[in-house]
């Protein structure tokens, strides 16, 4: 590249030197006077950029680019330009004449005709001045290269691994969950990607880091533009990637957590999807009452977890939570049920008296409110809980039916904590989770076994005791 750029370097002075003799010879009969001109800047424009060759050279986009250049005389006369472009075969393919004087240290430009440059070619440039006193300055010396063509239309992919994979032309995710995408291009000289999401302000990124990320405010049809950028700054036709957001999936559902293996959980509601740690264990009727196919999630590391994809109920409205736990290990808390909105499952504060860990049941909305079991949640042993939400009459409770072990099974008997006093719980776009909290907080040590939510209905003591007796 060095021996290249000094070879078109020469050249051009050799260019410069023909181009100024005739000025010279012209006015031989006029000795010249002071100082030579200096050439204080250039810049060649579509982009605007400043002189530079060799590898620093710019890449322009257009055959006829505008090219400006700064001349200041140290004696400060007036002072006229003169340009010309060189090719890379050390043909002068076009020269200016002189310019107009301009008073020292103005701009002077000149734009490149049509039908002088090629598409692909690789340019010097070369600008020099001549001041009132007939001196001429050394010549500035700059290169660039043409390149009119725009890039190939990039591509988009989904990024695996996230909370949400928004395929093109498919139905998923939800608000709230997070996507990316990558954005690549076959064109080799692509700089940036210009990015658009339908109702969302511009962006741009580097090709260097083609990735983007985008949480959804609402759902329904989404469309994402892209545009790639070469050094040039040509760009790409726009590619359009189209997918929807799914809707708010509520309603609740069930789920028995039968499976045993895999590591999705299935049931009457949207699938749960357990993280690589998670494993499976002996349910409580396995325990209790040897039925073997009754199985449950164990969550015995802080990373185990089994989560939707978002929501699966509205939590503006009553709803009813229940399962069927047993607490292997104490932390401060821990949140077998959760989604943002409310939580199911024990804390070791605010617990009654000499009760080292309590169950509990909290929703959140202006405030927490928390309602909490007065007995002991104890280790090992089966415990149903019941979450319940009155929207109506402003209250949560919690009901605790001890089911024990197969030593010493629990007396089935519901016993309630609260109702307590609540504000409105906000609606929830957060993740419904299994054995942890929003964020991966409060995981929970133990096992879970059939999980039920139901949105719009409320429990009492009687549906609770059925549910209890049902799971023992």
């Amino acid at each position: 590249m060095r021996a290249a750029s000094f070879r078109i370097s020469a050249v051009a002075v050799v260019a410069a030197a023909a181009l100024v003799v005739p000025a010279v010879s012209a006015s031989a009969s006029a000795p010249a006077r002071g100082k030579a001109p200096v050439v204080t800047a250039a810049r060649i424009s579509d982009p605007l950029a400043a002189c530079a060759v060799g590898s620093a050279r710019p890449w322009v986009r257009s055959t006829t680019p505008t090219l400006r250049a700064t001349l200041t005389d140290p004696d400060g006369q007036a002072v006229s330009a003169t340009f010309a472009v060189v090719d890379s075969r050390a043909r002068v393919v076009w020269a200016s004449g002189a310019s107009g004087q301009q008073a020292s240290g103005q701009s002077h430009a000149v734009t490149v005709p049509e039908g002088k440059l090629a598409d692909g070619g690789t340019y010097t440039w070369l600008v020099t001045g001549r001041d009132d006193g007939g001196r001429w300055g050394l010549p500035k010396l700059c290169q660039f290269t043409v390149d009119t063509a725009p890039p190939a239309l990039p591509a988009i992919t989904p990024v695996a691994g996230e909370p949400a994979v928004y395929a093109e032309d498919a139905s998923s995710g939800g608000v709230s969950q997070r996507g990316s995408f990558t954005l690549s291009d076959e064109s080799t000289d692509v700089v940036s990607y210009q990015y658009e999401f339908l109702g969302s302000a511009p962006g741009q990124v580097p090709a260097t880091a083609p990735t983007i990320s985008y949480t959804p405010t609402t759902s329904g049809p989404q469309t994402l533009q892209v545009y790639a950028v070469d050094r040039a700054g040509n760009v790409s036709e726009s590619r359009l990637y189209r997918f929807t957001v799914a809707a708010v999936v509520t309603g609740g559902g069930r789920w028995l957590l039968d499976e045993g293996a895999g590591d999705v959980a299935t049931g009457t509601g949207v699938p749960l999807t357990l993280t690589p740690s998670t494993t499976w264990t002996a349910g409580p009727l396995a325990e209790l009452a040897d039925r073997e196919s009754d199985r449950a999630l164990l969550f015995d590391d802080p990373a185990d977890g089994a989560a939707a994809a978002g929501p699966v109920l509205d939590t503006t409205h009553p709803f009813t939570v229940s399962a069927f736990v047993r607490l292997d290990a104490l932390g401060t808390q821990g949140a077998a049920v959760s989604q943002d909105g409310f939580t199911l499952g024990y804390d070791t504060t605010g617990c009654a008296d000499g009760v080292p860990a309590c169950w509990t049941f909290a929703t959140s909305g202006g405030d927490t409110s928390v309602t909490r079991s007065a007995g002991a949640a104890n280790l090992g042993s089966w415990v149903h809980l019941t979450g319940t939400y009155d929207a109506a009459g402003g209250t949560i409770a919690l009901y605790v039916c001890e089911i024990g072990t197969a030593d010493e099974p629990g007396d089935l008997v519901p016993v309630t904590g609260g109702p307590v006093p609540v504000t409105a719980v906000p609606s929830s776009a957060g993740t419904f989770r299994l054995g942890q909290g929003s964020g991966g907080a409060a995981p929970f040590a133990g096992a879970i076994s059939s999980v039920t939510v139901s949105e719009g209905t409320v429990a009492s003591t009687t549906s609770v005791r059925r549910a209890c007796s049902a799971g023992a």
